[in-house]
C-alpha cells in the first residue's frame, strides 16, 4: 500500500512540475516551428482556400536528433477529411492534397527501365494523391501496383 502511495505522490509531483514548466528532459532540443491552423471551422470535404489557413509559430521540445518534426504545411486546394475546429492544426490525415486519381477512372500506367518503356491503360482501384499508392486493373484477372505520378497517370513499380 505504501509503494502505491509513493508512486501516486511521485506522479502528482511530476504532473505539477510539468504543468508549471519546470521539468526539462535530458538531451531535448527546443525548436520553433511554423504550423498551419484553421482560420475558421471546416467540415469534411471542404477544399481549403487561402483565407481558411493561418500560420502560427510554436516552440516544441524535440527529443529525436535523427528525424526532423513534420512541418508540412497545408496549402490552398487541399481537402479536409473530417470536421476541423477553429485554430486546430491542419496536418495529415485530417487534410490531404487533392486527389490526382479517382477510383474507377481510366488511367495510363507507365513502366520504364532505361530506354525501354511500356504504356498500358487500366482502371484505378482507389483514389490517390500524387505520390500515393494506386492499384490498376488491366483486365478482370490482372492487377498492377504503382504510384500516382500525375492526373490519371501511374508509374508502375
Amino acid at each position: 500500500m505504501t509503494l502505491v502511495f509513493m508512486r501516486l505522490a511521485i506522479s502528482t509531483c511530476l504532473l505539477a512540475s510539468a504543468v508549471s514548466g519546470s521539468i526539462s528532459v535530458l538531451g531535448a532540443q527546443e525548436r520553433t516551428v511554423t504550423v498551419s491552423v484553421a482560420a475558421r471551422a471546416l467540415v469534411r470535404g471542404d477544399t481549403l482556400q487561402a483565407s481558411d489557413i493561418a500560420t502560427m509559430d510554436t516552440t516544441i521540445v524535440w527529443r529525436w536528433n535523427s528525424v526532423a518534426p513534420d512541418t508540412t504545411r497545408a496549402l490552398p486546394g487541399w481537402v479536409t477529411r473530417r470536421n476541423i475546429a477553429l485554430g486546430e492544426v491542419l496536418r495529415a490525415p485530417a487534410v490531404m492534397p487533392p486527389p490526382a486519381i479517382t477510383s474507377g477512372t481510366r488511367v495510363t500506367a507507365i513502366w520504364q527501365d532505361g530506354p525501354l518503356r511500356v504504356v498500358v491503360t487500366g482502371i484505378a482501384t482507389n483514389t490517390a494523391a500524387i505520390g500515393a499508392p494506386v492499384g490498376v486493373r488491366i483486365d478482370p484477372t490482372r492487377r498492377l501496383d504503382g504510384i500516382a505520378a500525375g492526373p490519371n497517370t501511374v508509374r508502375l513499380r
